[in-house]
């Protein structure tokens, strides 16, 4: 006769499992203080700082020059660079050489003397909303203080009291224009960004249990006659989700943009290549990942350490240039971050395949590198799990 169950006995029994299972202990001690410290130090610049702006001064006036100096002595404006016109800050914002243009018009500090209403015009890029709150409200505080400073300078020497200049002051006008989302919608902004996480969760699970799946089962071993031709056991797991993951692209993506009516400003075919760009470098690292795990649990947690920050530090929702260096590099290293600025470029900017062919090339090296890592490490499993002779191994074919 069996003892009976004691709720004790299964506490005890329980603690000494997680105690035993050193991934289990890890991801539930462990991760939660790593991913804290993460996010913590993804944040810690706590706002978004010399974000880089181009400048037309069509006044060239010692004006114009405080206005541009007063930006560029900001925290968060860093000037990088001057054109001749209107029309060449916005092409180099589109070409994503700038978040912030500032323009200040021809004949600017005599038309104000003349009393016209000219104001200083910003363009910022809006296919990121931090960047066009930040810098729509820093400019505006830039050019409110530059106003106040310069107009009672001027007052006092007229002899006015402060009480007297705040109640005369004359502030210089100022205009912002966002570019891609003027109304700030956070459903073109943020949707698309969840979309591809969501994209990379599933494909990268689905992939990392195909080799688990026979570990598990025990036909693992049935690619021992393959141990000289990995890529073909790597084509044979993997070709099956590359459709998965191609079709998941075409479907979501259609959904969004005929039920849900979100942006779609560029061509179907740069899409097509960025999406199965993204597809190939998600089934290499899930496939490489599946070899080093003993079980379905395990190439399961693993995925989840690589695609839960991966959103955060794909820089879609706070910018490389707020992220400390060490983030800056390793969001870089993570498909998504490749994949979300290209679907910003086409869905949102409207641009070409000449500005995601960059993105498209690092996703297909991702890829490339992560299955040759696999195909150099597949016969060593294979022969680590082996459990009986070839010649008892069943023949496959192609």
């Amino acid at each position: 006769m069996s003892a009976p169950l004691k709720v004790g006995n299964i506490i005890r029994e329980e603690w000494l499992n997680i105690l035993r299972d050193r991934r289990l202990f890890a991801i539930l001690f462990l991760v939660p203080l790593l991913y804290t410290a993460l996010f913590g130090y993804l944040y810690s610049n706590q706002r978004l700082v010399a974000i880089p702006t181009v400048v037309f001064d069509g006044d060239n006036s010692q004006l114009s020059r405080q206005i541009i100096q007063a930006f560029d002595q900001t925290e968060t404006f860093r000037i990088t660079s001057h054109t001749l016109s209107e029309s060449e800050v916005e092409r180099t914002i589109e070409n994503g050489k700038a978040r912030v243009g500032i323009i200040i018009p021809n004949d600017f500090s005599t038309r104000l003397k003349h009393g016209e209403n000219v104001p200083v015009l910003t363009f910022v890029d809006g296919s990121n909303m931090l960047f066009s709150n930040s810098a729509t409200r820093a400019a505006n505080q830039v050019i409110t203080t530059f106003s106040y400073g310069a107009s009672s300078i001027k007052l006092k020497q007229q002899g006015l009291r402060d009480e007297q200049i705040t109640a005369t002051f004359s502030q210089i006008p100022f205009r912002s224009r966002v570019l891609y989302n003027p109304m700030f919608n956070y459903n073109d902004f943020l949707v698309y960004g969840l979309i591809g996480a969501i994209l990379q969760q599933v494909l990268l699970l689905g992939v990392a249990l195909t080799v688990t799946r026979d570990k598990e089962q025990g036909t693992w071993n049935r690619f021992a006659v393959w141990r000289g031709l990995p890529w073909r056991i790597a084509y044979a797991k993997t070709a099956p989700y590359f459709l998965i993951g191609v079709v998941n692209n075409l479907s979501v993506f259609v959904l969004s943009l005929y039920v849900f009516h979100l942006p779609f400003r560029g061509l179907f075919l740069p899409a097509m290549a960025l999406g199965v760009s993204f597809v190939f470098a998600l089934l290499g690292i899930g496939y490489l990942a599946s070899l080093f795990s003993g079980n379905q649990v395990g190439s399961t947690q693993t995925t989840m350490l690589i695609a839960v920050p991966s959103f955060l530090l794909s820089g879609f929702t706070w910018p490389f240039e707020a992220m400390p260096y060490a983030l800056n590099v390793a969001g870089h290293l993570l498909p998504l971050t490749y994949f979300l600025d290209g679907v910003r470029e086409i869905f949102i900017k409207g641009h070409g395949f000449e500005m995601v062919w960059q993105d498209c090339v690092a996703m297909g090296l991702m890829g490339a590198v992560t299955y040759f890592i696999a195909f150099l490490l597949t016969p060593l499993f294979i022969k680590a799990d082996k459990k009986s002779e070839a010649d008892t191994t069943p023949s496959l074919s192609v």
